[in-house]
């Protein structure tokens, strides 16, 4: 009998203990939560106050009379629309040779064994380590050489190129793909383009997700580059808001940037509420963590 109560006893305890773990980790992260939130709710809210309550200090949280003109005058003080296509078209460029590349290269990595290999292997590592913005300014010298500065091609080459870490990524993914797979491929005929084309492909789904997200975010969201690469009509969504909202004695219409900039956001927030399913599995398989 005082076996009984010993074992309902400590499951009370071990219940009660978890319970007090949960509540515990819900209210961590409502409050990590509330630190993303707050950045983004003061955006929106700044983005319909009036320029003078924009410069008052102490500043206000809320506006005092909401001003919705100042979203129309975003998407008519630039061609908004055609800016954004723009900048669409350019991540496009950019994110699906980038992502056949990748693929390619991964599947080298993943399913040949050769001399050099681990060498390779190291120096794409290294690759990942290195910032963009460090070879920018080579970069610019050398497409200022082939007279390509202010054309879409810049960023063509650079999806053939191939990016090392949507590389790496492929790598570790086609990793753990059976070695039976692909010799039952072999002895059906297929070749090493269909085995990765017809089989490897469809099947990394999450992978093929996460690297179309991150590289296609990347260039959306780059203002750097195409504000030195591109001018004009060609330019993107980024440089012409940080351009377009100033008026005539130089004064930046904040309201209104503020406005362009919660509409800039929508088709991120968008891509990653559809695809982030697939996102979190493609990162948790290419970094050796087996579910």
């Amino acid at each position: 009998m005082n076996t009984n109560k010993n074992t309902v006893s400590s499951y009370k305890r071990y219940k009660l203990k978890r319970n007090n773990n949960k509540t515990f980790q819900y209210a961590l992260l409502i409050i990590i939560a509330t630190f993303f939130i707050i950045p983004i709710l003061w955006l929106i809210l700044s983005s319909l106050k009036t320029q003078s309550e924009m410069i008052t200090f102490p500043p206000k949280f809320l506006p005092q009379v909401p001003q919705w003109k100042n979203y129309i005058l975003a998407v008519t003080k630039i061609d908004y629309l055609h800016y954004l296509l723009n900048t669409i078209k350019l991540s496009l460029i950019y994110t699906l040779p980038g992502i056949i590349t990748a693929a390619i290269c991964g599947y080298g990595f993943a399913r040949f064994h050769a001399p050099g290999k681990n060498i390779f292997s190291n120096i794409l590592i290294i690759l990942i380590m290195i910032p963009p913005v460090s070879v920018l300014l080579p970069e610019y010298v050398f497409f200022t050489r082939l007279r390509l500065i202010n054309t879409y091609y810049i960023w063509l080459l650079w999806g053939i190129g191939g990016n090392p870490l949507y590389i790496y990524l492929f790598k570790q993914f086609f990793s753990y793909f059976p070695k039976e797979l692909e010799e039952a491929a072999l002895l059906d005929g297929c070749s090493r383009f269909g085995i990765l084309f017809r089989i490897f492909l469809p099947l990394s789904k999450p992978i093929v997700v996460t690297v179309f997200l991150h590289s296609f975010l990347y260039v959306y969201g780059d203002f750097m580059t195409p504000a030195i690469l591109l001018s004009g009509e060609k330019t993107t969504l980024a440089v012409a808001m940080a351009n377009g909202y100033v008026i005539r004695n130089g004064i930046l219409l904040v309201p209104v940037l503020l406005s362009g900039i919660v509409i800039y956001l929508i088709p991120v927030i968008l891509i990653f509420t559809f695809g982030q399913k697939y996102l979190i599995q493609g990162v948790v398989s290419s970094s050796g963590v087996k579910g």
